[in-house]
């Protein structure tokens, strides 16, 4: 009885206040997003002209989405990613290249692989292999380089180095893959050190690693590039697929944490955000994968004779005209 009268006669106070803490709770949690978010984009934010300024900033070619209203996502348009080993006292090597040519408004990606050993011109730098370009002159001179090479614009780049992408995994709950052999490899000289057995399994942030950056091999016939290249998407896909489930959600905060460490881009923080809105809705995204072919040969540079990947003509037009293709709105 004593009960029931208390809740009678205190029923709206204790309604009211637990629904204004609740408020209050959503309000912190929003308000904490927004400042880990602008954490996180203003810690990447690093223009290709190495220009000072904020994330906060716009640029005209690619106006975000109205955030508001939510209505028109980004122009789609042409970013160059890399995944690069970055270790002390030594300077950034790109150990991955692709170009994603993303359309925001049907939620499709065409990844675009780039063999590290291909040969083309380096802006000041003359013919080399596209891979040094990262050591040369970081993000720009890779941009300029594979504009030249393809003859199209590239609009901007995210860079993540592989702390970053250990660490992602791991926080992901690891990355499922139906490994095809043994990978068995060491090099003490770079600290090297991969071993995976064969067979469908979850891999660690550096068993994830090991299995996309593998080439070489201590037990017999080495991979072509090509065979890495692909390991490389198979693991790019799992993970997006994984960044956008729910499970990704429920990280959110831990890893904008490990992004805001790690990585690199001139992506705006409105750009960014459009991006989420666009592939985050529950809509299932597109993800395309290639690769630009070409030949190994031996040929003389600088007095030495190398091995270079080249990429007929025929074959950087087909990669120039499928990239149009994919952002044509």
């Amino acid at each position: 009885m004593f009960i029931g009268s208390f809740f009678k006669r205190h029923g709206k106070q204790i309604a009211f206040h637990t629904l204004s803490c609740l408020a209050i709770g959503a309000l912190l949690l929003v308000a904490y997003s927004a400042y880990q978010y602008k954490q996180m984009t203003n810690q990447w934010y690093a223009p290709i002209d190495g220009a000072k300024g904020s994330a906060k900033q716009t640029t005209a070619s690619l106006p975000p989405r109205d955030l508001l209203t939510g209505t028109e996502p980004l122009k789609p348009f042409v970013a160059l990613l890399l995944g690069v080993d970055s270790r002390d006292g030594e300077s950034a090597r790109s150990d991955t290249m692709m170009l994603a040519a993303i359309h925001p408004g049907k939620q499709s990606v065409y990844l675009l692989a780039i063999p590290r050993d291909s040969y083309m011109e380096l802006p000041g730098k003359g013919y080399d292999k596209v891979n040094h370009a990262m050591a040369f002159g970081g993000p720009k001179m890779v941009k300029e380089s594979l504009e030249k090479f393809l003859q199209i614009k590239i609009d901007r780049y995210i860079s993540v180095d592989f702390d970053g992408f250990r660490q992602i995994v791991d926080e992901l709950g690891g990355v499922t893959v139906d490994v095809k052999k043994r990978m068995k490899y060491s090099d003490p000289s770079d600290d090297t050190y991969i071993d995976i057995q064969p067979g469908l399994q979850t891999l660690s942030g550096e068993q994830a690693l090991d299995y996309a950056r593998y080439r070489k091999s201590d037990l017999g016939k080495e991979d072509s590039d090509y065979m890495r290249i692909g390991r490389q998407q198979e693991i790019l896909k799992a993970l997006a697929s994984k960044g956008t489930s729910l499970q990704g959600y429920t990280k959110a905060f831990s890893l904008m944490e490990i992004l805001g460490q790690h990585v690199k881009t001139d992506l705006t923080e409105q750009e960014i955000a459009s991006l989420l809105l666009s592939y985050g809705d529950g809509t299932p995204n597109t993800i395309q994968v290639d690769t630009l072919v070409g030949q190994d040969e031996r040929i003389w540079h600088n007095g030495i004779v190398g091995w270079y990947h080249l990429v007929p003509t025929t074959e950087r037009e087909r990669a120039r005209q499928q990239i149009i293709k994919e952002i044509t709105p």
